[in-house]
């Protein structure tokens, strides 16, 4: 009796673990089910989105699969920067506020950008290099395209520097370099309004005079040249801040900021500038999805807002903050809004026509709205030279924030 109650109480032993072991295995399997779906709603946003779209928004993710990059906060960083206009000979002289002496500049340069949520990896030049070898990447734009490309060619320079394709002595023109360690290209498109345009009269200011701009076709500058290129980086929206005349079809539909000049027999209607720069994204990216031979990927970058207080470029306005503001302290200007939404929104129609993962977002609105410390300001040359951009907050300090543009860039690039 005693030995059958034995083999009672251990087969009920037995069978109360092999009970236990089964719940685990379940709650397991339930928890990591719920957990995926959840990373997936994160991602998401809404369950409406097409899977491409879905999937450039996740490639754009970073930090992990539930990690929103745009949104965050600047962090103090001790290890920051990552290089200085000593080590690096290939910034811009109008963008080094090292050699200026911009105030406050050692505050200004020890943050770093963190998503909520997530850690952002720091940039690996030699992680980079490996993964674009034998590629090739373009950035199209204006010249906040050129100070992209030239924080991350500083960043490059710790691995290797480039050398300059048929070296040129401009400022406002397209521009390509080579790795040949790493037989990678980079080039600037000068393209600021991203589609064709001209200057309305011979003899004209490029900065002050009227331009006319044709929103319904793609700048040959560029369109015609980015063929072969892996990568192409895509920004633009200042320079509709600027009087210009728009045509479309052969028909001129509107203007906007001043574009008469005065002129009262002048006819054309005023067109928000937000319509403008939502026809040239729409037409560039249509451009670009259905280019004869381009086959690469397509990396969106939203507007970098710039940071005038009591003041225009023009008219005695200046940035002189020395920290970065804080996400619950500041948000996007009414224009600047206007142009992330018209950019946004574009990407999104242009990602579903195309095949998953060819067209990515690279969205630093938010994030360089609370850097209005960032910017070279009057520290972008001596204080008795005369230049046309005399205190300058549209541009980026280098090294400054816009070496975060990169680690996004990396992170998108690793998928």
């Amino acid at each position: 009796m005693k030995h059958n109650n034995l083999l009672v109480r251990r087969a009920a032993s037995t069978t109360g673990l092999l009970l236990i072991l089964l719940l685990l295995v379940a709650f397991t399997v339930c928890n990591y089910s719920s957990l995926k779906l959840s990373t997936r709603q994160y991602i998401d946003g809404t369950s409406a989105r097409s899977s491409s779209t879905r999937a450039s928004y996740a490639s754009g993710g970073g930090g992990g699969a539930a990690c929103d990059v745009a949104r965050g906060e600047w962090v103090p960083d001790p290890a920051a920067p990552y290089y200085t206009n000593e080590t690096c000979p290939l910034i811009d002289s109008r963008q080094d506020c090292m050699k200026y002496g911009k105030p406050g500049l050692e505050s200004i340069l020890r943050w770093r950008w963190r998503p909520h949520g997530c850690d952002l990896p720091r940039f690996d030049a030699a992680a980079f290099l490996r993964l674009v070898r034998g590629k090739s990447m373009a950035f199209v734009g204006d010249s906040v395209a050129r100070n992209h490309m030239q924080s991350l060619m500083c960043l490059l320079s710790k691995v290797e520097f480039p050398t300059e394709i048929e070296a040129k002595d401009c400022i406002h023109c397209t521009r390509k370099y080579h790795y040949r360690a790493h037989n990678f290209t980079v080039c600037v498109f000068w393209a600021p309004f991203l589609v064709r345009w001209n200057l309305t009269r011979a003899g004209a200011l490029q900065f002050m005079d009227p331009h006319n701009v044709f929103l319904d076709e793609a700048d040959p500058e560029w369109s015609r040249g980015v063929a072969g290129y892996d990568y192409v980086v895509l920004n633009g929206a200042k320079w509709f801040t600027r009087p210009t005349i728009l045509y479309e079809g052969g028909r001129l539909v509107g203007c906007n900021n001043d574009c008469h000049g005065g002129d009262p027999n002048a006819t054309a209607a005023t067109a928000p500038p937000e319509y403008a720069v939502r026809a040239s994204f729409r037409t560039a990216l249509r451009a670009l999805r259905e280019h004869p031979v381009f086959r690469g990927t397509v990396i969106v970058r939203t507007v970098a807002p710039p940071h005038y207080e009591n003041g225009k470029w023009y008219d005695g306005g200046n940035c002189l903050r020395t920290r970065p503001m804080r996400s619950d302290e500041t948000g996007l200007p009414e224009t600047e809004a206007a142009f992330h939404a018209a950019q946004v929104e574009e990407f999104r129609a242009a990602a579903a026509a195309a095949a998953g993962g060819r067209f990515l977002l690279m969205d630093v609105s938010g994030m360089m709205q609370m850097r209005g410390d960032g910017h070279p300001g009057q520290y972008g040359h001596w204080p008795h030279e005369k230049v046309g951009f005399g205190i300058d907050c549209v541009h980026w300090c280098l090294p400054g924030p816009v070496d975060a543009w990169n680690e996004l860039l990396l992170h998108l690039l690793r998928g």
